[in-house]
């Protein structure tokens, strides 16, 4: 199925990123945090590039002021679904805590995200990853001990994860019913997959 003629704007979205988020399961650190066979170091250095990402997307949606009011209409508040310090928390219990005296986090490059149909795009991929994260977070028992501690990011929204996923797919079939903007979210999601690859490529 093309993503022009599916049914949903989901069916659209993951017809349109399927091959990108394929790709992704094969980047090295998250392929061996699936396998169970990452060690500490390594599971800091992803915390670290992960946080640069999506402190990136977070940041990108709040320099346009006038997108989180606008998002509320649509079942989207922008505040609930702020993960970057989920990982920070992660860092601290880990003992990477990024003191003052490291700087401020290399922020990846995104693609424009300041309308609703382009901010919503990117939310699909952002969120989305909260599905497989739970599973990821199952993959560290190996290397921490029971808990929240040190997996909080890959638990996502904890209690609240279905009901806020379920809102975040009212959203994007609301705002993908329309031609014009399924094409412009659709866009942005595929760009935003992009970016993350792009993002992990260029690791240190």
């Amino acid at each position: 199925m093309s993503a022009a003629a599916a049914a949903t704007a989901r069916d659209a979205l993951r017809a349109a990123t399927d091959a990108i988020h394929a790709r992704l399961h094969g980047l090295p650190a998250l392929q061996a945090l699936a396998e169970g066979r990452i060690g500490r170091a390594g599971y800091v250095a992803l915390l670290r590039r992960l946080l640069g990402f999506h402190a990136a997307v977070e940041a990108a949606l709040a320099d346009a002021p006038s997108l989180g009011p606008s998002l509320i209409p649509w079942g989207i508040d922008i505040a609930q679904r702020r993960r970057a310090g989920l990982i920070e928390a992660d860092l601290a219990t880990l003992g990477a805590a990024l003191g003052a005296s490291a700087g401020p986090v290399p922020l990846a490059p995104l693609p424009a995200l300041g309308t609703v149909p382009r901010a919503l795009g990117c939310l699909y991929v952002t969120e989305g990853s909260t599905l497989g994260g739970r599973q990821l977070a199952r993959a560290l028992d190996g290397l921490l001990p029971p808990g929240e501690a040190g997996r909080r990011f890959l638990l996502g929204h904890g209690a609240r994860h279905g009901a806020m996923w379920r809102a975040c797919c009212a959203a994007l079939e609301h705002c993908g019913a329309e031609p014009a903007r399924r094409a412009e979210m659709l866009a942005a999601a595929e760009a935003t997959f992009l970016a993350f690859e792009a993002w992990f490529a260029g690791a240190p």
